[in-house]
């Protein structure tokens, strides 16, 4: 009876690994393709996602983190708000920074410093540079995605889908043969004993 339980649990916990597992290795590839062929930043449901590669907003951002940005009129948008911008109109240097003062004479600008660092940007961020602000931060993500986009990163994903795919079919038919093997020894036994 413990055997049996055990067996489930093990079972139902594989089963929920490689579901999630599956999922992550899905999204992954989903969000490549999306960006390869559109030739833009991953999106979903209009948030964008872009990798954090610098410690600069440290502890509120780490290195590594994905960020989820919400495009939003740079009108609202307060000091203390995290926001993602470009480092110049049409640059593909994009920066994420709290904005610490907001100047709007006689057009807007965002004052921005990092987190992690003693002085403020150099430059205002005009609303031009303004991508939008950041509602989320998942840490860590951001190293699986910046793997994904790699040639590598592409054979690994698809080799992980293919492993656990596979597994679970082996695990699948082991199942049922044990099933089918234990019927007959049963069928064997009524036989033996009739």
């Amino acid at each position: 009876m413990k055997k049996n339980a055990a067996y489930k649990a093990t079972d139902l916990l594989t089963k929920v690994i490689l579901t999630l597992l599956t999922l992550v290795a899905l999204s992954l590839l989903f969000f490549l393709v999306q960006s390869r062929v559109s030739g833009r930043v991953p999106s979903v449901g209009g948030y964008q996602m872009y990798i954090v590669m610098s410690g600069s907003m440290s502890p509120a951002v780490n290195t590594g983190s994905l960020v989820i940005v919400k495009p939003v009129n740079p009108e609202d948008i307060r000091p203390k708000d995290i926001i993602t911008f470009r480092g110049e109109i049409e640059s593909e240097n994009i920066t994420t920074h709290r904005v610490v003062e907001i100047d709007k004479n006689p057009e807007l600008f965002f004052k921005t410093r990092g987190d992690a660092n003693e002085v403020d940007d150099p430059m205002p961020v005009s609303a031009n540079q303004f991508i939008g602000k950041v509602v989320y931060s998942i840490p860590y993500a951001g190293y699986a995605f910046y793997f994904a986009r790699s040639r590598n990163g592409i054979i690994a994903l698809l080799g992980v889908l293919i492993a656990f795919i596979s597994l679970e079919l082996i695990r699948t038919l082991w199942a049922e043969r044990k099933k089918d093997n234990a019927k007959i020894e049963k069928d064997e036994e009524v036989v033996v004993k009739e």
